[in-house]
């Protein structure tokens, strides 16, 4: 988290209410509320904070506890005013909003929200049972936030699990159930970081990788930025993965491969970029699907039984990907249909 963003004030804020924030961090917290380019953080923070107390049953909270948090609230806004003057105004009201928000979001269990990658608007999904599940469209890519300061980014079609109640007590769990997901994980060496998909189990303390695990492919994989993931298979252990290492796994043939790889190509749908690395056609359309929003169909030996690797930019266009194909693999198109490309011999 960088200095001033709103995953890491929200997680100072949190710190703070908790009676866990040292002098350090309160410092931190208090000078970066009135830092010159905090202007742009707040209403993003406010707004996303601020939808999900709606959401929530005010009902939940008894006088003494609304008490409680409006002079945690006013406290924190005393203390900060008092810490320099204030040489122009930084949309007070919204930092009222955000001290009372975070409260109310800490009390009541909340610590959830999504921003979204285009927008910026505020989207949480709610679940009837113990384990709440975000997810992410067709052709969307979402931001969330956990109450660690962890920050996990969603690519489309992507379906993410957590156990609000449970989660940061002894470790902090979450569960891939579709899709592809880049984590930012808090530093916690006292509570493990644990990402559970349909066949692997990845386990951090604080890191940054990226998990693929899309039901409709035959692999998953976790390529890793930074820090050291441990990857497991039924309780075995895969590999302890470092700085651009990858493990793949075959759901198949219940194999794996480690080698060296690049984490800005294996993340590189988080740059919008078209990254294909020794892939089959399901692959391939599943990318074309995220990329373009169209649908791909294959016929007759096209692409059969071949291993695909292309990089493209993130504003190439489809007709630019199609021809490169056609150069690199000798196949033909038609994408006469803009909802649909075939792709033959």
């Amino acid at each position: 988290m960088t200095k001033n963003s709103p995953s890491r004030l929200l997680f100072l804020f949190q710190l703070y209410l908790n009676n866990e924030c040292n002098q350090e961090q309160l410092t931190e917290l208090l000078e970066g509320l009135k830092a010159t380019n905090v202007d742009e953080h707040l209403d993003t923070i406010t707004l996303s904070l601020w939808e999900a107390i709606r959401r929530h049953d005010s009902t939940l909270l008894t006088e003494e506890m609304k008490l409680k948090l409006q002079a945690e609230a006013q406290l924190l806004m005393a203390e900060s005013n008092l810490r320099r003057p204030v040489k122009r105004l930084i949309n007070f009201s919204a930092y009222k909003k955000i001290a009372a928000s975070i409260a109310l979001i800490v009390l009541l269990g909340a610590g959830f929200y999504f921003l979204d990658s285009n927008s910026g608007a505020k989207q949480e999904i709610q679940a009837p049972i113990a384990i709440d599940y975000y997810e992410s469209g067709r052709g969307e890519r979402k931001q969330m936030l956990l109450p660690d300061g962890s920050v996990v980014y969603l690519n489309s079609d992507t379906k993410l699990g957590v156990a609000k109640i449970a989660f940061n007590n002894e470790k902090r769990e979450v569960w891939l159930e579709e899709g592809e997901a880049f984590f930012e994980v808090a530093k916690n060496p006292e509570k493990p970081f644990i990402v559970h998909t349909h066949n692997l189990e990845t386990t951090v303390k604080g890191t940054s990788f990226n998990i693929k695990a899309y039901k409709e492919l035959d692999e998953s994989s976790v390529s890793v930025r930074d820090g050291r993931v441990e990857v497991r298979n039924g309780g075995s252990l895969l590999g302890t993965l470092t700085q651009n290492r990858q493990i793949v796994y075959n759901k198949i043939s219940n194999s794996f491969e480690e080698h060296q790889t690049s984490w800005e190509d294996a993340a590189a749908w988080m740059e919008s970029r078209l990254v294909i690395k020794q892939a089959n056609s399901k692959e391939l359309k599943l990318r074309l699907r995220q990329h373009f929003g169209v649908e791909v169909e294959i016929r007759g030996t096209a692409l059969q039984g071949k291993q695909l690797s292309c990089s493209f930019q993130s504003r190439v266009t489809l007709k630019e990907v199609l021809d490169g194909l056609s150069l690199l693999y000798g196949i033909k198109y038609d994408d006469s249909n803009p909802d649909k490309v075939i792709l033959y011999p």
